[in-house]
C-alpha cells in the first residue's frame, strides 16, 4: 500500500512537471511571436529615376541591364532636383545597376560631393515575356502591371512568365536594402525604379494605400518616404510628397493581418526551394524548421493582431475619444505578457527623429509632363501635357501627426513582429 502511494505521488510529480514543461514552451512561443524590443528606426527616401528614352512613346518594355539612357528631358529634370535632394544631406546614396538611375543620381552627388553604390537589388522587375512589348499598347504592358499588383494583396507566388515571382523580387530588395542600411546611416536615398519602389513599398508597409498606386502611378524624380527598419517594419510616411497617415483604419488593418498571414507559408515554401537547390543537407532541415515556426507564429499574430485591432476599433468609436487609452492598454498587456513569461521559463525578473523633406520634380513648364508611371495605362509619357494634380501636404505635417500619434499607432498597429480620387492623368505617362 505504501509502495503504490509513493508510486502514485512519484507519478503526479513527473505529471506536473510535463504540463509546467509544456506551458512553459507554449508560453516561450507565444512570447516570441509578440513585439520584441524596437530596432533602430530609420529613414530611407526612394527616388524614381528621371525621364528616360524608354518612357517616351513608341518605346517598349526595357528592364534589362544597363537599359536605356535618360533622355535631354530627362537630364533637365534631374539637375533641376538635385540642389533640393542635395539640401536634404543624406547618410549615403545607392542607385540601381542601370544608367538611368547613376544618370539621374549624379548632379546631387556633383553638389555634395558624394559617390553612389549600385547594387542590383534596387533595379527595375523584370518583364519576362512582356519585355520589349510596346509600354502604350497591347496586352503586355498590362500584364507587366496586374501580376506585381498581385504581389501587394499577398499573392506573392505569383510569377511574372519568364521573369521573376514575387518572392523573389522579395528576396533581392530586401537583401540590397540589408547591404544599405549596414552601411547607409540613418537615413540613406536610394535611386531605383517606378514598379520597383512602387510594389515593394505596398507589399511591406503596415500602412499600404492600393488606391493611391493606382490614382497617382509615381512621377519622374518623385519621391517615397518610409521610416521603420527591417525587424519590426515599416510605416509608409509620405508618397509622391504626399503624406500619408500612420494610423490606418481597422479595413487595412485587417487587409495587412491577412496579407502577412497568407505571406507566410509561401516565403516558408520559396525558403526550402531555394535550400533544397545548394543540396546541403543542414541547409535544408534549417529551412524547413525556420519555415514551420514562421508560419506558426503568423497563425498565433494573426489571431492577437486581428483582435486588438477590433477591439481598439470599437472602443475608439465609443463617446469619450478613448481610443488612445485603448492602445495604451494593448501595449500594455503585452509588455505585461512579456514579462510573465520571462519570469516563467527563466525564473527572473523582467529586467523621433525628423523626416527628410521629400521634393517634386521640377519639370519646365514649357516643355514637360509630370512624367507619372502609368503601367495600367501603357507607361507613357507626353511632354507638354500636364500631369496628375498633386496634394501639396508636406511630409512634415505627416512627421508631426506621426509623432503626435505615436503611442497609439506604435501599440494598436501591432505589425511589428516582421525579416495606392484620384489624380487627373494625362493620356501618356513614363514607363518603370
Amino acid at each position: 500500500m505504501r509502495d503504490h502511494t509513493v508510486r502514485a505521488r512519484l507519478m503526479g510529480r513527473r505529471a506536473f512537471k510535463a504540463v509546467m514543461t509544456m506551458l512553459a514552451a507554449v508560453a516561450l512561443f507565444i512570447t516570441s511571436a509578440l513585439p520584441a524590443w524596437a530596432a533602430d528606426s530609420v529613414t530611407v527616401t526612394f527616388v524614381r529615376h528621371a525621364q528616360s528614352e524608354g518612357n517616351i512613346p513608341g518605346a517598349g518594355i526595357d528592364t534589362q541591364v544597363p537599359g536605356p539612357s535618360l533622355t535631354p528631358l530627362g537630364v533637365q529634370q534631374a539637375a533641376q532636383i538635385a540642389p533640393t535632394l542635395a539640401a536634404n544631406n543624406y547618410s549615403k546614396v545607392f542607385t540601381s545597376t542601370m544608367v538611368r538611375t547613376g544618370q539621374t543620381a549624379a548632379p546631387m552627388l556633383a553638389i555634395n560631393g558624394q559617390t553612389a553604390t549600385a547594387n542590383a537589388g534596387f533595379n527595375e522587375i523584370s518583364a519576362g515575356i512582356f519585355e520589349g512589348d510596346p509600354i502604350d499598347s497591347g496586352i503586355g504592358r498590362v500584364f507587366y502591371f496586374l501580376i506585381p499588383l498581385t504581389w501587394t494583396l499577398g499573392l506573392r507566388s505569383l510569377p511574372i512568365p519568364l521573369g521573376e515571382g514575387g518572392n523573389e523580387f522579395e528576396a533581392r530588395v530586401n537583401g540590397a536594402l540589408d547591404s544599405a542600411l549596414a552601411t547607409g546611416g540613418s537615413d540613406p536615398v536610394i535611386f531605383s525604379h517606378g514598379a520597383t519602389i512602387m510594389i515593394w513599398t505596398m507589399m511591406n508597409v503596415d500602412n499600404p494605400d492600393i488606391g493611391l498606386l493606382l490614382s497617382h502611378p509615381l512621377g519622374n524624380t518623385e519621391q517615397v518616404v518610409i521610416k521603420g527598419n527591417q525587424e519590426d517594419g515599416w510605416t509608409l510616411v509620405s508618397y509622391a510628397g504626399i503624406a500619408v497617415n500612420p494610423n490606418p483604419g481597422l479595413a487595412t488593418q485587417l487587409f495587412v493581418n491577412f496579407r502577412d498571414l497568407a505571406v507566410a507559408p509561401q516565403t516558408a515554401i520559396y525558403n526550402v526551394v531555394q535550400a533544397v537547390k545548394t543540396l546541403n543537407l543542414s541547409t535544408i532541415v534549417n529551412a524547413i524548421a525556420t519555415g514551420v515556426v514562421d508560419v506558426a507564429k503568423a497563425g498565433v499574430q494573426f489571431v492577437t493582431k486581428s483582435v486588438g485591432d477590433i477591439v481598439n476599433a470599437i472602443v475608439g468609436a465609443l463617446p469619450g475619444g478613448a481610443q488612445a487609452s485603448a492602445a495604451a492598454t494593448k501595449a500594455t498587456a503585452v509588455k505585461a505578457a512579456g514579462a510573465a513569461t520571462t519570469s516563467l521559463v527563466a525564473g527572473t525578473e523582467p529586467g523621433t527623429e525628423p523626416v527628410k523633406q521629400p521634393v517634386k520634380d521640377t519639370p519646365d513648364s514649357t516643355e514637360s509632363g509630370n512624367g507619372a508611371t502609368d503601367l495600367s495605362d501603357g507607361n507613357k509619357v507626353e511632354p507638354g501635357k500636364s500631369g496628375s494634380a498633386r496634394h501639396t501636404t508636406s511630409v512634415q505635417s505627416a512627421s508631426d501627426k506621426a509623432d503626435g500619434s505615436s503611442a497609439s499607432a506604435g501599440d494598436s498597429g501591432g505589425s511589428a513582429a516582421k525579416s495606392t480620387g484620384g489624380s487627373k492623368r494625362s493620356s501618356q505617362k513614363a514607363a518603370a
